[in-house]
C-alpha cells in the first residue's frame, strides 16, 4: 500500500503530509485536548492542596579552626611550632543535623509529629490487596511487629521530603516546609529555624568551653616542660663545666698541636732511617746527599741539622757517624711512641668535651622552645579568657514563616497545561493511527503520486455538470467550454484508443456523469460515441423492441451522436462483466461507434478494469482526497494504467 506520508520515491517524510493528517483529525485532537483538561481538573479536585512556608535567617557560625588566630608578624611562627592550626573554612549550614532522626525526635516534643496525619501515615488497619499479599508471601516479606519503629521511619521519610534546609543566593539560610495545612507549615518552619539557631548557640558555647579547657591543659603542660628543661640545664651545669664550648675549643687546639708534633717527628724518624741505610751500604757521596735532600726536604732544615750537631748552613753538609745515627734513630722512635700516646689521650678528652657540648646545646634548645611555647599559650589564654566574657550573637532572622494564602501544589496552570499537552499528544498519535488504518490520501500531492497519471485535472469545473441530461450537457458545454474536457479529448485522440474507461473511487462526481460530459464535448458529425454505465445503481429495464439495437446492446437514450447503451438481454451491465463473450461484445461496438465510454464506480471499477484489454483503452480516474483509499487506487493502476486523473 502506498504510504500517504511519502511524496517521493525516497524515504523522506513530507512534513506537509503530517500537517494535513493532523488538520484532518483536528476535531479528534481537540476532543482529546478537552478530555486532557477535564482530567486535569479532576486531578485538581481529588488532590489535596499543599502549602509552602519559608523562614529565612542568617546563622552565626564559627569558621575558625579551634578558635586560634595568630598574627603572621608576631606569634604566627611560634603557633606553628606549638602545633596550633590557623584559620579554616567549614560548612555554614548543618544539613546533616537537620535531617537526622535525633533532631526530628527533639522537635517532636513541640510539634508532635506522631499526631499529625500528614507526617504519620502509618495505618495499623491497612489490608494489602490479594495480589500484593501473594507477592509479599512469595518473597518472604512479613509485616513488621515493631509499630513504633515503623511509625518513626515513616515520619522521618515524610519529613525529609517536606522539610528542606537550603542556602539562598545571598548566602543566607532558609527553611522550606510543605504541608496540607498552611498554619501547620508556618509553625513547623519557625520551630525548625528556632531549633537550628538554639543548637548553634549551644554548640558555640560548648566549643568555647572546650577551647578554654584545651588551652588550660596545654598551658599547664607547657609550664611543666619549661620547668623540666630549666632543671635539666641546671643539673648539667653543676655536673659539668659551665663553659663547655671553651673547654671543647681548648681540647681541640691541644689535640691539633700534638698531632703536628707527631707528624714532624715521624718525618725526622724516616729521614734518619734512610741515612742509616745509606751509611750501612757505604755508598755515600754528593749525589747521595742530593737524592736524600730531594726525598726528605726536612734534611736541609735547621731542626734536622741540630739533631746531629751539624752546621745549619745548607752547603756545609757532612755525613754523621753511624753510631750517632743509631742513637738519634732510637731517640726519635721513643719520642714517636710517647707522642702517639699523648694524641690518643688528647683525642679522648676532645671527644668527651664534644659530647658535653652537644648535650648542653640540646638542653639549651629545649629550654628556649619550652619558653617560646609557654609565651604563646599564655598570650592565647589571655585573649580567649577575654573573648569568653563577651560572645556577640550575629544570628539574624530576616523572615519568619507566614501562613501561605495560595497553595504551592498542585499548580493549576501547570496541571492544565500538562493535561492539554497529553491530550494533544494522544490525539495526534491516535490521528496517525487512524490515518494509517484508513489508508486514504490526505493531500493532492500524495494522490497524484499514487495515481502516477501523466495528466491531472481539478474537478471543480465539472461539478455543475452532474445529473444533467445529454441535451443540457451539450448546451452548457457549448455556452461555457471546459479546458479539462478539451485537454482530455486531445489526449484520447493522440492515444488512438477505441475505448475510454472512466472510473471513480469515492469521488463527488460519478464516473457516468464524467463520461457523458466528455462524450458530449467530443461528439461531432463524424464522431459517434457510445456510453455504457456499469454502476450498481443502474436498474434493469424492460426491453423495448422499438429501440435501436446495436450488437448485444440497445440504445436507451440518444442525443446528437452520443448514445447511451444498455444490454438487450435480461442482464444488468454489471452482470454482463461475468459473461464469457464480454470482451468480444465490447470490441464489436467499434464497428458502429468511433469511441466507446465505459464507466464504473468504486468496487465495480476493479471488475471492469480486469475484464478489459488494456491495449485499446484510455483510463481516466476520479479520486477524492481523504476518501479514496490508496490500496484501491493502486489496484486500479495495476489492472489498467491511469492516463488521466481528475481529483478534488
Amino acid at each position: 500500500m502506498q504510504d500517504y506520508l511519502k511524496s517521493t520515491p525516497g524515504d523522506e517524510i513530507d512534513l506537509r503530509e503530517l500537517f494535513v493528517v493532523i488538520w484532518t483529525h483536528k476535531l479528534l485532537i481537540a476532543s482529546t485536548c478537552v478530555l486532557g483538561i477535564i482530567s486535569g481538573l479532576y486531578y485538581l479536585n481529588i488532590t489535596d492542596n499543599k502549602f509552602t512556608s519559608t523562614a529565612i535567617f542568617k546563622l552565626d557560625t564559627d569558621n575558625s579552626s579551634m578558635g586560634f588566630s595568630f598574627s603572621k608578624a608576631d606569634l604566627g611562627p611560634l603557633a606553628g611550632i606549638s602545633g596550633l592550626g590557623g584559620s579554616g573554612e567549614t560548612s555554614d549550614l548543618p544539613l546533616d543535623q537537620v535531617a537526622s532522626r535525633i533532631f526530628i525526635e527533639e522537635l517532636d516534643d513541640k510539634l508532635n509529629f506522631q499526631s499529625d496525619p500528614y507526617f504519620n501515615t502509618y495505618n495499623p488497619n491497612t489490608v494489602d490487596p490479594i495480589w500484593k499479599s501473594l507477592i509479599k508471601n512469595a518473597v518472604g516479606l512479613q509485616k513488621s511487629s515493631n509499630v513504633q519503629e515503623a511509625i518513626w521511619q515513616g515520619i522521618v521519610k515524610k519529613y525529609s521530603k517536606n522539610v528542606v534546609l537550603a542556602e539562598t543566593k545571598e548566602k543566607s539560610a532558609k527553611v522550606v516546609v510543605t504541608h496540607i495545612d498552611p498554619h501547620r507549615a508556618a509553625k513547623i518552619a519557625n520551630e525548625v529555624m528556632n531549633a537550628i539557631i538554639t543548637n548553634a548557640k549551644i554548640k558555640k558555647a560548648s566549643k568555647q568551653d572546650q577551647r578554654l579547657s584545651y588551652l588550660s591543659n596545654t598551658l599547664a603542660k607547657a609550664l611543666g616542660d619549661l620547668e623540666m628543661t630549666q632543671n635539666n640545664l641546671k643539673e648539667f651545669t653543676l655536673k659539668n663545666s659551665a663553659l663547655p664550648l671553651e673547654s671543647f675549643a681548648s681540647e681541640s687546639l691541644a689535640l691539633d698541636a700534638l698531632r703536628e708534633q707527631l707528624k714532624r717527628t715521624t718525618s725526622l724518624h724516616e729521614a734518619v732511617s734512610e741515612i742509616s741505610i745509606m751509611l750501612k751500604n757505604k755508598t755515600i757521596n754528593q749525589d747521595d746527599y742530593l737524592q736524600l735532600r730531594q726525598k726528605f726536604p726536612i734534611v736541609d732544615q735547621a731542626e734536622f741539622r741540630r739533631v746531629f750537631g751539624q752546621n745549619e748552613i745548607i752547603s756545609s753538609w757532612s755525613w754523621p757517624d753511624a753510631s750517632s745515627v743509631d742513637a738519634v734513630y732510637d731517640t726519635l722512635s721513643d719520642r714517636i711512641t710517647m707522642l702517639q700516646s699523648d694524641v690518643n689521650t688528647s683525642q679522648k678528652d676532645a671527644e668527651r668535651s664534644s659530647a658535653a657540648l652537644e648535650t648542653f646545646a640540646r638542653l639549651e634548645r629545649e629550654a628556649k622552645i619550652a619558653e617560646a611555647t609557654y609565651t604563646v599559650l599564655i598570650e592565647q589564654v589571655k585573649a580567649q579568657s577575654v573573648a569568653a566574657g563577651f560572645q556577640p550573637d550575629n544570628t539574624e532572622v530576616y523572615e519568619y514563616a507566614s501562613v501561605s494564602v495560595n497553595p504551592s501544589s498542585p499548580k493549576i496552570k501547570v496541571v492544565l497545561i500538562i493535561g492539554a499537552t497529553l491530550g494533544l499528544f494522544f490525539g495526534t498519535t491516535l490521528s496517525f493511527i487512524l490515518s494509517h488504518l484508513n489508508g486514504v490520501y490526505y493531500s493532492r500531492k500524495s494522490l497524484k503520486f499514487g495515481a502516477q497519471a501523466r495528466l491531472t485535472f481539478s474537478i471543480k469545473t465539472l461539478l455543475n455538470l452532474q445529473n444533467k441530461s445529454l441535451n443540457d450537457l451539450k448546451t452548457m458545454i457549448e455556452k461555457k467550454p471546459r479546458p479539462v474536457l478539451r485537454d482530455m479529448a486531445v489526449e484520447i485522440h493522440k492515444s488512438d484508443a477505441t475505448q475510454v474507461v472512466v472510473t471513480s473511487s469515492r469521488s463527488r462526481l460519478s464516473s457516468y456523469d464524467t463520461a457523458r460530459a466528455l462524450a458530449s464535448y467530443m461528439q461531432s458529425d463524424t464522431m459517434n460515441i457510445a456510453i455504457i454505465n456499469f454502476s450498481l445503481k443502474v436498474k434493469k429495464l424492460d426491453i423495448d423492441h422499438e429501440k435501436l439495437s446495436v450488437e448485444s446492446f440497445f440504445v436507451a437514450e440518444r442525443e446528437g451522436n452520443v448514445s447511451i447503451l444498455r444490454p438487450n438481454r435480461d442482464l444488468t451491465a454489471v452482470e454482463l462483466l461475468a459473461q464469457k463473450d464480454f470482451r468480444e461484445s465490447i470490441q464489436s461496438l467499434n464497428t458502429a461507434f468511433d469511441l466507446v465510454f465505459l464507466s464504473a464506480d468504486n468496487g465495480v471499477a476493479l471488475s471492469l478494469l480486469t475484464a478489459l484489454d488494456e491495449q485499446k483503452a484510455f483510463h481516466i480516474t476520479l479520486a477524492r482526497t481523504k476518501k479514496t483509499k490508496s490500496i484501491a487506487l493502486s489496484q486500479m493502476h495495476t489492472r489498467l494504467p491511469i492516463q488521466g486523473l481528475i481529483h478534488d
